[in-house]
């Protein structure tokens, strides 16, 4: 007597949609949070990478300088450089190495760049807390 093994199914649609909800999910959690927190009028660009928040801003400089630094004194910052010509603040947060740049673009647009690094580590969601803060309070 002979015995015949039937064909082994192949479970593969589960494993791509879990495949599929992962990379949707993490692509939520990195991307899709800050656009609904920061709104459509000021921000014209946004990113988030490893270790700091970038986007174009449309204000003129002084407006996004006295902002920046509003927003910056209310954290209860230790400032260790602000030149406002150069448009950077580095400074100290709750341990965390803060550095603010501002690059203008044209008269009414704005570069910002806050980037945040405690103990030398990134931390990307600390500089996008300060980002949405400045833009929220731009609007």
């Amino acid at each position: 007597m002979i015995f015949r093994r039937k064909p082994r199914q192949r479970n593969f649609p589960f494993i791509r949609i879990i495949y599929l909800s992962i990379i949707v999910c993490s692509l939520f959690a990195v991307n899709a949070c800050v656009p609904v927190l920061v709104g459509t009028g000021v921000v014209a660009g946004y990113t988030l990478s490893n270790d700091s928040a970038i986007g174009e801003v449309k204000c003129d400089y002084r407006t996004l300088w006295d902002v920046s630094m509003d927003k910056l004194q209310n954290l209860k910052p230790k400032i260790l450089t602000s030149n406002e010509s150069k448009g950077l603040i580095k400074a100290t947060v709750s341990d965390n190495d803060v550095t603010i740049k501002i690059d203008t673009i044209n008269s009414s647009m704005q570069k910002l760049k806050i980037s945040a690094r405690k103990y030398l580590l990134p931390k990307p969601q600390f500089a996008q807390k300060i980002f949405v803060k400045i833009v929220q309070d731009l609007e």
